[in-house]
């Protein structure tokens, strides 16, 4: 293959960085329950450390970056796929609602302090379901190395 067949590359056009959260975000959560599992020593988070609590906070306010990141991706997804059109209100609202509902039941039948791990809990492994589908779903269409 000679140099004047390769592609060129543009080097003013900016890479979309969303879809690179959608990949990392669920190995990121994955790290972080296994980083919990180890800091805990498989007992309960609330009853362990501060720094365990802060992990779960933070593993769980990282997957926020993953709502704008489809609500991106989908724009992309609905240039290149001609067969599949990916709809943005579904992915993300599944992502919101799902802890807010098992939040507001686990509060009116457990107390506050529950609700709020439930909810914690429940927006972690929503995103990363959601992820995890919406992947799955672009690599049928498109693949997953197309950008």
């Amino acid at each position: 293959m000679s140099r004047d067949e390769l592609a060129a590359v543009d080097p003013t056009d900016r890479a979309p960085w969303y879809w690179y959260v959608l990949i990392g975000y669920p190995i990121l959560s994955l790290l972080g329950i296994v980083s919990l599992a180890r800091l805990t020593g498989g007992g309960s988070v609330v009853a362990s450390s501060l720094g365990s609590v802060a992990l779960l906070i933070v593993v769980t306010a990282v997957g926020a970056l993953t709502l704008p990141s489809i609500w991106r991706d989908v724009e992309f997804a609905t240039d290149e796929a001609e067969a599949w059109t990916p709809d943005r209100e579904i992915y993300v609202g599944a992502a919101v609602a799902a802890p807010l509902v098992l939040g507001v039941l686990s509060g009116l039948a457990a107390g506050f302090g529950i609700a709020i791990a439930v909810t914690v809990f429940a927006f972690l492994l929503s995103t990363v379901a959601v992820c995890v589908a919406y992947l799955y779903n672009r690599h049928r269409a498109i693949g997953l190395l197309a950008r």
